[in-house]
């Protein structure tokens, strides 16, 4: 595939630019980088076709001489052309501007949240079939006496 680059004396590269609000935060030339769209990832290299693309949240690659940096980056769109990957979000991260203990405290209190209301759902749901089952016993229980037969209808 493409992850080898090949090994000539003029070895092309495409150019990275990531802009947030704040303004142009990451410049870099690549072999090949990799990005999160919102239907999949997607690859580029030197040379690539003209294309827009929305972006997911997930991680940025960039692979370069043998080597691979990842950037997360939360949304936004991506500008391709065959020299130039520009990248606009709202938030793009290196690994030394992340904090890690916050991350694992964020993704807990979201896990035990996400557990909790799928707890509450799973009440609600047999609290809901406890009161059907109620209602077809007594129902059951009452077509004895009234006398309604064998009728299955």
């Amino acid at each position: 595939m493409a992850s080898e680059p090949n090994n000539s004396g003029s070895q092309k590269k495409i150019i990275l630019n990531i802009t947030t609000p704040r303004g142009l935060k990451f410049v870099e030339k690549a072999d090949m980088i990799i990005m999160r769209c919102i239907d999949g990832d997607l690859g580029v290299l030197p040379g690539h076709a003209p294309v827009s693309a929305v972006l997911g949240d997930g991680i940025l690659r960039i692979f370069n001489n043998g080597g691979e940096k990842k950037l997360a980056v939360f949304g936004g769109i991506a500008e391709i052309n065959d020299t130039t990957v520009n990248i606009f979000s709202t938030i793009a991260q290196r690994p030394e501007e992340i904090d890690r203990e916050r991350a694992e405290q964020d993704f807990r209190r979201a896990e035990a949240t996400l557990i909790e209301q799928l707890e509450e759902q799973d009440i609600r749901r047999l609290q809901v079939l406890m009161h059907r089952s109620l209602v077809r016993l007594e129902v059951s229980s009452h077509g004895d006496e009234a006398g309604y037969g064998d009728d299955d209808s």
